[in-house]
Formats: structure tokens, C-alpha cells, sequence
């Protein structure tokens, strides 16, 4: 995409009569690849972009889970560098049965749905999760899980290397689990660190 890109902007600098008209040029491309290269988000990135709709829809709206949804088409870096371009972000109400769901696709926003049912039962404030408190990424996540081996990118479902939060609330730890399989993708695995201090969870047992 970027090499198709350059030679269009080399074309348009060989053929355009001024400098204005090459100034623009240089800048439309600029924007075309601003919006090729934000189409993935880490998990931190599409949190935040949730956010303010959360905000608009309550204005005391607090994080419940972040998850990246298996839409991509299967390729060989899904998730790799620790991004994905769809996600599903859950918002609530601390104490009610407020609940707000976000969803992001190809980098933003696609849907928002106020999925709030009378019959739920209330959300505890343990739940829920702080933005100050996330203080590592899926991509730093990323290189850490891939060095300590035996976790390999899915091809068929869970496609490519997954990533999710969610509060642990028996260890009341803030949770990001980086999720891909073992080398036969014969079952699914996943490495858990605290999201606040970067530290290595073990797997409950």
C-alpha cells in the first residue's frame, strides 16, 4: 500500500506545474497514510478512542473489558505487533445494571449500543477498571509473552496473536491476557501480566 502510494506522490511531483499544487500533493498523501496506518489499535489506543462515547452516553461510565474480535482475514502478522483493527470495548455504571458496549472497526469507531437489561443484576464497583491504573500496553505485553516462548499466532479461529482485559477480581488485579496456541494449534493459550506493574501472572489452577 505505501510503495503504491509513493509513486503515485512521485508522479504527481513529476507532472505538477507549481509548488502549490505539489505542496498538496505531498499533504493528501500524508493523510492517506495517517489513515492506513491507524487502522490497527493497541489495546490502550482503542480504549481510549471508546471512551468519550461512554462519557456522552453516562457521565459516570467506568471500563468493565476490552477484547479484540477474530475479523481479520487470515494472514501471517495478524496481532503481531500487538495491534488489531477490531475491538470490542464494555462500559457500565458502577453499582447499577448499566451496561454500554463499543464496538471498533478497521481502527474506529462502528457501532455503540446502550445493551442495559432490566433483569441484570448491578455491576460492583471491585468490576470495573481505571484508566490510571493501565499502565502497559499490548505491545510491550506482546514481546515479553513472545520471549518466553511456547504461545504461537492462531491461522483459523482466533486468528493471529489475541489480546483482552478484564479485572481479576478474586486477585484484584487489572488483567491483559495476550491469547494464540501452542505449536500444533491444537489448544488455545494465554499469558497474563498486570497491566499496572507489567508483572507476569500465572494461570489460576
Amino acid at each position: 500500500m505505501k510503495k503504491i502510494v509513493f509513486v503515485v506522490l512521485l508522479l504527481l511531483i513529476s507532472i505538477s506545474p507549481n509548488g502549490n499544487a505539489t505542496a498538496r500533493s505531498i499533504k493528501s498523501v500524508e493523510d492517506i497514510l495517517e489513515v492506513f496506518e491507524h487502522q490497527e489499535l493497541s489495546i490502550k489506543q482503542a480504549i481510549d478512542l471508546a471512551y468519550d462515547s461512554a462519557l456522552k452516553w453516562n457521565k459516570n461510565a467506568q471500563l468493565l473489558d476490552a477484547v479484540n474480535i477474530d475479523l481479520d482475514k487470515p494472514g501471517k502478522s495478524i496481532g503481531s505487533n500487538g495491534k488489531r483493527k477490531f475491538w470490542n470495548i464494555a462500559f457500565g455504571v458502577p453499582d447499577t445494571n448499566k451496561y454500554f458496549l463499543v464496538t471498533i472497526h478497521n481502527g474506529i469507531i462502528d457501532k455503540i449500543n446502550d445493551l442495559t437489561n432490566k433483569g441484570d443484576s448491578p455491576y460492583p464497583k471491585k468490576e470495573f477498571i481505571q484508566m490510571e491504573d493501565i499502565k502497559y500496553d499490548s505491545p510491550e505485553l506482546l514481546k515479553i509473552a513472545l520471549k518466553m516462548g511456547s504461545i504461537y499466532p492462531g491461522k483459523d479461529w482466533a486468528k493471529g496473536y489475541n489480546f483482552m482485559l478484564r479485572k481479576d477480581t478474586e486477585r484484584n488485579i487489572n488483567l491483559i491476557l495476550v491469547i494464540g496456541w501452542n505449536s500444533d494449534q491444537t489448544k488455545m493459550k494465554a499469558v497474563g501480566f498486570n497491566a499496572t506493574t507489567g508483572e507476569y501472572i500465572p494461570p489460576q489452577t
